[in-house]
This record gives C-alpha cells, sequence and structure tokens, in this order.
C-alpha cells in the first residue's frame, strides 16, 4: 500500500492507487471515499527527535504526476488531527483544439511530443532546476542531463546537495523573471485537486491522539466535480457564416451578392480591355499635289463642257 520513492523534496512515503489495486486481492472493497467514515485515515509518526524541522509535509496530486517545486504541501504536527478534503475540476478538449498549433492553443495535447515535462508545474520545475544545476554543477534528484538540457555533469553527492536546496531557494524568488521568459504550458485534459484541511485539536475529538504522532483523513468533498470544456471559438466555416450574416444585415446583402460584385467589375475590365485592342487609329494618306499659275488656268478654261457636241 505505501511504498518509499525519491522526489525533488527528499524520500517520500507514498500511497500509490493504482499500485494498490495491482497488488489488492480480488476480495478488496472500493468505496467512494466522500464520507469522512470512508476517508483513507493514516496515523504519522511525527517525533520531534528524529526531525530537524518538527513537522511533515503531505501532499495531494494526480498519480500521472510528480512533486514538483510549485506543489504546496500540508504542514503535519504532533499531537493533531487533521481532516483533508480534496475538491477537483477537469478540463476536457475537443479533437478541434488539438489540431490547432500549440502556439495557438496554449495547451499541450497528447498527440504532441513529450518535450521535459508535458505539465505546467513540471516544465517549471526543469527551468528552476536548469538554473540550479548550471550554478551547483551537478545532477540532483535522478535527473537526466538530457531530460534538463544541461551538460553531462555527476550526480551530486550528499555534501553538493546543500547547495542545490540554497539555489533552489534563491532561484523561487525570481520566479517571475522565469515565468517571462519561458513557454510552459499545461495539457490540455487534466485534473485539478485542489486541498482544504481543517485543523481539529485534542478536546474535540473521541480518542485522544498520539503527542508524537498525528492523524489524517483524507477524503473527496463532494460526489460530484465541475467539469470544462475547451472548444474552438471559430471554426472556418463558423467565421464564413457569421461574417456572411453581418453583411447581410447591415449592408442588405450577402457573400453572394460581394462575389457577384466582384464578378462584375473584372468582367468590365476584362471587356474594356478587348475594346482597347481591337480600335485602332489609322492615319488617311494625303497627296500633296503644287500646281503652276498656268496649270490651273488651263483646268478652268476645260472644266466648262458644252451641253452639245457640235458646239466647240
Amino acid at each position: 500500500m505505501f511504498r518509499s520513492v525519491f522526489t525533488i523534496v527528499g524520500y517520500c512515503c507514498q500511497f500509490d492507487i493504482p499500485y494498490f489495486r495491482a497488488h489488492a486481492g480480488k476480495s478488496t472493497n472500493y468505496v467512494s471515499g466522500v464520507e469522512i467514515t470512508e476517508a483513507l485515515n493514516v496515523m504519522v509518526d511525527v517525533q520531534k527527535d528524529s526531525l530537524a524541522s518538527g513537522y511533515l509535509s503531505l501532499y495531494v496530486y494526480d498519480h500521472q504526476d510528480e512533486i514538483t517545486l510549485l506543489d504546496s504541501p500540508i504542514t503535519l504536527t504532533p499531537g493533531a488531527y487533521f481532516d483533508v478534503n480534496v475538491y477537483l475540476w477537469a478540463i476536457d478538449s475537443s479533437p478541434f483544439v488539438a489540431a490547432l498549433p500549440m502556439s495557438v492553443r496554449k495547451c499541450i495535447a497528447a498527440s504532441d511530443e513529450r518535450v521535459s515535462a508535458a505539465f505546467y508545474q513540471g516544465c517549471m520545475s526543469h527551468l528552476i532546476l536548469r538554473r540550479v544545476v548550471n550554478h551547483c554543477r551537478c545532477l540532483p534528484f535522478q535527473f537526466k542531463a538530457k531530460t534538463l538540457g544541461v551538460e553531462d555533469f555527476p550526480s551530486c553527492t550528499w555534501e553538493r546537495l546543500l547547495c542545490i536546496y540554497q539555489m533552489i531557494e534563491k532561484t523561487e524568488v525570481d520566479i517571475r523573471g522565469i515565468i517571462a521568459d519561458s513557454e510552459c504550458y499545461q495539457r490540455c485534459d487534466y485534473v485539478q485537486y485542489e486541498t482544504e484541511v481543517e485543523f481539529i485539536k485534542n478536546h474535540r475529538l473521541s480518542t485522544v491522539v498520539n503527542e508524537t504522532s498525528s492523524r489524517v483523513s483524507v477524503h473527496f468533498a463532494d460526489t460530484t466535480c465541475m467539469k470544462y470544456r475547451r472548444e474552438v471559438l471559430y471554426t472556418w466555416d463558423q467565421m464564413l457564416a457569421n461574417l456572411g450574416g453581418i453583411f447581410g444585415l447591415c449592408l442588405g446583402g450577402s457573400i453572394i451578392s460581394l462575389l457577384e460584385i466582384v464578378w462584375f467589375l473584372l468582367d468590365l475590365l476584362q471587356a474594356s480591355v478587348k475594346s482597347l485592342r481591337k480600335t485602332t487609329v489609322t492615319t488617311p494618306n494625303t497627296n500633296i499635289y503644287h500646281l503652276r499659275k498656268k496649270e490651273i488656268i488651263r483646268r478652268k478654261l476645260t472644266a466648262f463642257e458644252p451641253r452639245l457636241k457640235f458646239l466647240n
């Protein structure tokens, strides 16, 4: 049911639900886990002598993800009872969203190549660790150089982990600059878990909690959840239909009328060009004669023809 895993915050005792279901017997009955009577009750031994800080951190997250630097833990103190209510909401994307480029949809689809981590928190953690690794010159938490996009440094020793944690605290102060320079996107389809913790004092409990232990009850707050749908606002056919409707409403026409006007103008232009090519301006051939004065008098005299031929 519980197994030890090495995370970015150190070694953790993880309750892995898929791992538990794979190794549980067939006679195991599963409940919804909504009521406090159906909650996952855990007794955590928080001894001040064994812990330098005197408290433990509890993370609630999806089994597909990993603990990142941006996740907020629940602080467990000795001799207390914590009632953890888990709220969740989901986002589902349509196939039209996955068809858009990543720069337009601003999220990572299942068909995209998984670069670094396919979620926002993991991408931001990798950017933080990239700066830390380049400063401390070693790879912490079993990360690979190819995953972080850094040089092939050796693994960090226990002494070098002090440099890692100190640089993580310094880098998180400048988190706004990292966000401004990054292009980290969330998954297009994901489930978001949010927790609400109620601290119950010892005198309100029916059974007294050990002073060195803490009791934690983790359960869902409600049987329902809010689900959002990510859709494309306008496709090409919808945009064309909307433009046609607006054009018809404002101008009394349609897209077809606009196409007809363009076709008429093109046809008129073509007819004008053809008429200009057929019409040619020809200059008439003129013969210029220079007559002398005697020739002019002779032509005037011979210009009269008698009515009767015998009168000459």
